[in-house]
């Protein structure tokens, strides 16, 4: 009864907050352009307050404000009963996606209005004050940011309340470390975006027919777009370095957070993608210069096409530099060197797959180029030079850079294999690269026999001639060869945990850890005979400091 009441108050809580905020805004952005017009400023736009806008915010307002006020007050109600009450209210699940859903919505909105609010501004600043609207943008960031932090305040206001229920709310590591993730992205992107606009500035001349504004409004959108999530990262690391300085079990729960740890190294494969990316998109402009087929497609020079994209990577290699240290440094500080090395191995592990697929991906793209080269000089063609820049180029281009990215992360991983190989072949971050490089091998495998016997069909039934096969068969190639080397390392790690286990499972029968040899006995016996009592009997018999088990899963022999 007690969950349906939560569901009940905190549903239409949510759902009445939404018009109460549309409305606040609108009301709050009629008031600002009322404002601007009766003082003549031009840039916030609006000299009137249209009757038919006015209206509808009123109402929303009217209809949404003491509907949401009530609830809320019921709600608040519940936090002043029993001791033993009020902590369920406070640690309850219907209340934590509340707060989830309402912070990550609110945060979106907020952003988007402040992105809005800021580019609108520096337009005015940049551009000599040319018709940019500020009424709007401004309403929304203080409307909706202030519904953000208020929630926020409420939020904390329960885990100092309640800190050793609240401190298992994984909805909250969620949003925030989510949150995080999703403002570094957008940050980095935004600032790539921004180093390739001001470096194409430097070494490319203004169009003609372009306003003397015409880069900084290009620059508008971006910067905006990078101050705000730089902005949002700043508020959303601080938010967690608090949670991480507070008192026990509040900083526990946050030390050893997976979400924590997977946010940091979610950035660094993000950041490892966008290398692969950004580096082959360099690279392949340098080849295509080196075999003389380059072109340019936009107008833009060969510095611009080989060095934008370099340019470009340095913020993603940034990032990854520093995530992936303070994921080692905060293993080590929250957990010792055993989950130091943890971390450190599927940080390796997320560098060598994004390596491994932009090595898999060009491998099977060159020699699908190699192939279709082949079958034009057979033919007695002319290979055309955009077999070469559309195909060759950019395939060794992926190749080499997803070489340079794999060979290094995988090397260390199997250096690491060779200095303990029980605990990297039973480590999870191996197993899971193993099996989903494997999972992605079959699949490739599958759907390029199927478009072979596809092909092949089809030319049988048709009397005509397999089109395309090249496709099929670099990736049949290719896909193959990675399949058979990881099932082969996989094969090793579970002989390695296989063994493991059994000699775990005869030291554990022996009470600890034995500095011993262990040797396999075959024993023949009738069949149905009880090993149970064979096993009980020679182990009364034994000499001191022997030991001996039936493994599970054993058979009798036949002699």
């Amino acid at each position: 009864m007690v969950t349906v009441k939560r569901l009940y108050l905190y549903s239409v809580l949510g759902l009445a907050l939404v018009p109460l905020l549309l409305g606040l805004t609108d009301l709050l952005r009629l008031v600002f352009e009322g404002i601007a017009g009766a003082a003549g400023v031009r840039v916030l736009s609006g000299a009137s307050l249209p009757r038919e806008e006015l209206s509808w915010a009123l109402a929303l307002v009217v209809v949404a404000a003491p509907l949401w006020a009530l609830h809320a007050w019921l709600l608040r109600g519940s936090l002043r009963g029993e001791e033993q009450d009020v902590i369920e209210e406070r640690a309850s699940s219907v209340r934590a996606t509340y707060f989830f859903l309402v912070l990550a919505v609110t945060a979106v909105v907020a952003g988007w209005h402040l992105i809005d609010l800021l580019s609108s501004f520096m337009g005015v600043v940049l551009t000599n004050g040319r018709g940019w609207e500020l009424a709007g943008a401004l309403a929304g960031t203080v409307v909706v940011g202030s519904a953000w932090l208020a929630h926020v305040l409420w939020r904390a206001a329960d885990f100092r309340a309640v800190p050793h229920r609240t401190a298992g709310d994984w909805l909250t590591r969620l949003y925030l470390y989510g949150a995080l993730f999703v403002v570094a992205a957008i940050a980095l992107i935004e600032s790539a975006d921004v180093l390739s606009s001001v470096a194409r500035e430097f070494v490319h001349a203004r169009p003609t027919w372009g306003s003397p504004y015409w880069w900084r409004e290009i620059l508008l959108a971006p910067l905006a777009t990078l101050l705000v999530a730089s902005f949002g990262w700043l508020l959303h690391w601080g938010l967690s370095g608090r949670l991480l300085r507070a008192g026990s079990p509040m900083a526990d729960a946050h030390r050893a957070s997976r979400t924590r740890t997977g946010y940091l190294l979610g950035v660094v494969l993000l950041s490892a993608a966008a290398v692969l990316l950004l580096g082959t998109t360099s690279l392949r402009h340098v080849f295509a210069e080196v075999l003389g087929v380059w072109r340019t497609w936009t107008g833009s020079t060969l510095v611009e096409d080989i060095g934008g994209p370099a340019l470009m990577a340095l913020p993603f290699l940034a990032a990854w530099w520093w995530h992936i240290r303070r994921a080692s440094a905060e293993a080590l500080a929250f957990g010792g060197p055993e989950r130091q090395r943890s971390v450190v191995r599927s940080g390796r592990c997320v560098v060598a797959l994004v390596g491994l697929v932009g090595l898999a991906v060009g491998l099977a793209w060159e020699l699908e180029a190699i192939l279709d080269t082949i079958e034009r000089n057979l033919a007695g063609g002319v290979v055309p030079a955009s077999i070469l820049r559309d195909d060759g180029t950019p395939a060794l281009a992926a190749l080499l850079i997803g070489l340079c990215l794999w060979t290094p992360a995988w090397l260390l991983i199997q250096r690491d294999r060779i200095a303990d190989p029980v605990a990297s072949a039973t480590a999870t971050s191996r197993r899971a690269y193993l099996l989903l490089v494997s999972g992605l091998a079959v699949i490739a495998v599958m759907a390029s026999l199927a478009y072979l016997i596809y092909q092949f069909t089809r030319a049988l039934l048709q009397a005509g001639s397999v089109e395309d096969a090249a496709w099929g068969i670099s990736v049949l190639v290719v896909a193959s060869v990675v399949l058979a080397y990881h099932l082969l390392a996989l094969r090793s790690d579970l002989r390695v945990a296989a063994a493991a286990g059994e000699v775990a499972a005869l030291t554990g029968l022996t009470g600890g850890t034995v500095d011993r040899a262990v040797e396999t006995v075959v024993i023949t016996a009738p069949a149905g005979a009880d090993f149970r009592i064979l096993n009980a009997a020679i182990c009364s018999e034994l000499p001191e400091g022997y030991a001996m088990r039936i493994l599970p899963g054993a058979e009798p022999q036949a002699s």
